[in-house]
């Protein structure tokens, strides 16, 4: 990551600020600042953006490091601007709309998407990729129409196909009209089941049918009182047209069912599941928990605007992965950065009045610092797959490693943990010669 501004919290209305990350050295950048963090008050999103950037103004490494960025040439690479927001009030403003004279509204600018760190770090595993590439649809909104969406992934793993990616849809819903659509499709690629009608048993479908990419078309809220979540129709929520779904999923429950499977990327097409206002957002307390990256909504959306985004969006997600794929064939490893893929979706949206309709600001990305690494096994190197069992199997080790105290954890469990690490890398210098 290029830059990485940080708010750390000092309390409910004020964080520190400093520059944690920059592509070039700048003086006193780690040194924070105290800064008070007051709701916005512009009355449009050009206003509340010049807001954002006088906050970060008042901290000079800072501002000078956006300077700098913001200086480049049009030809060159994306340099997305990432916020680390460990200071809740901080992570509820809308750093989307950040507005820097001349250049404008930054993020609907290709040079310099934007995204949030999330506070917790996981360490982001290698991911060894083999086809097809699997998206897991839970389309099962109450009261919603799941059909729109389901067309869009459809038309744009069908223009993935055409870039060489091999890649299917499994879709989970409660929703007749989508189970119906799904066999209309007529697509081998594309399947689907009835959603469960318990919370253990739908994120045990989601975790069986081991997504690179989850979609979720839900209600956003809580599972219980103080527990945040996702709300799930059933069948016979959608034949009775209940209003919201009987199966409440805790966001833990829907962590702890992913971190198994280590995917790729989440999309929650539900309003406010990156609304960080109240509390950390449903989008922020996934990533928290180690998936390496979430798109949620920061605000209450029309479904139409949602279907939109869908639309757009999924095209430049897979093309990302197309590239990623056959770039890592037989390595090295390839680098996944997602904030970009936002940048089109965000001026379709945004039109000719970015200013007064700010719907464009609403999906917002959330990452772990890390980026992901994807690599494909060659298929004429015998030892690729070899290879990259052995890179995973010694990172976990080395990971777990460094959770060990030597002063509390038995030695002779840190001899076995040793041992074991000094054999893998033994192992793996040797397939690798």
């Amino acid at each position: 990551m290029g830059m990485i501004v940080a708010f750390n919290p000092v309390d409910k209305a004020s964080a520190m600020v400093s520059l944690f990350k920059s592509s070039v050295e700048i003086e006193d950048m780690d040194v924070p600042r105290r800064v008070v963090i007051k709701p916005l008050q512009g009355a449009d999103a050009k206003a509340r953006g010049e807001e954002l950037a006088r906050l970060l103004g008042r901290h000079r490494p800072t501002k000078q490091a956006i300077d700098q960025a913001l200086g480049v040439d049009a030809d060159t690479e994306p340099s997305t601007i990432y916020f680390r927001l460990a200071a809740p009030a901080a992570d509820a403003l809308p750093w989307e709309q950040l507005y820097v004279e001349p250049r404008g509204f930054i993020a609907l600018d290709a040079r310099w998407p934007i995204a949030r760190v999330a506070r917790r770090v996981h360490e982001v595993g290698q991911r060894t990729f083999e086809p097809p590439f699997r998206i897991v649809a839970v389309l099962s909104a109450a009261d919603r129409d799941g059909v729109p969406q389901l067309d869009a992934l459809a038309t744009a793993i069908a223009a993935a196909r055409v870039q060489g990616l091999q890649v299917g849809v499994h879709v989970i819903t409660g929703d007749p009209a989508v189970a119906a659509r799904v066999k209309e499709l007529a697509d081998p690629g594309v399947t689907v089941e009835t959603i469960a009608t318990d919370p253990v048993s739908v994120v045990r479908q989601i975790a069986a049918a081991r997504p690179h990419l989850l979609h979720v078309l839900c209600h956003g809220g809580y599972a219980a009182p103080g527990v945040m979540g996702l709300s799930f129709a059933t069948r016979r929520d959608f034949l009775s047209r209940a209003k919201t779904g009987r199966v409440a999923v805790s966001v833990d429950m829907v962590a702890a069912a992913l971190r198994s499977e280590d995917p790729w990327l989440v999309v929650l097409a539900a309003c406010e599941t990156a609304n960080a206002a109240a509390a950390p957002s449903i989008a922020h307390e996934l990533v928290n928990s180690g998936v390496p990256a979430v798109i949620g909504m920061r605000r209450v959306v029309d479904l139409s605007a949602t279907d939109a985004f869908c639309a757009r969006v999924y095209p430049e997600l897979l093309t990302m992965v197309a590239d990623a794929v056959a770039a890592a064939d037989g390595s090295p490893h390839h680098r996944i950065e997602w904030a970009p893929a936002l940048t089109a979706p965000r001026l379709a949206a945004a039109g000719g009045a970015p200013a007064s309709e700010d719907g464009w600001s609403d999906p917002v990305l959330y990452v772990q610092q890390e980026h992901l690494l994807v690599y494909t096994p060659a298929a004429a190197d015998p030892h690729a797959r070899e290879r990259a069992a052995l890179r995973d199997r010694l990172a976990e080790y080395e990971l777990f490693a460094k959770t060990l105290d030597p002063r509390s954890t038995p030695k002779e469990i840190i001899a076995t943990v040793t041992k074991e690490i000094t054999r893998l890398r033994k192992a793996l210098s040797e397939v690798e010669a």
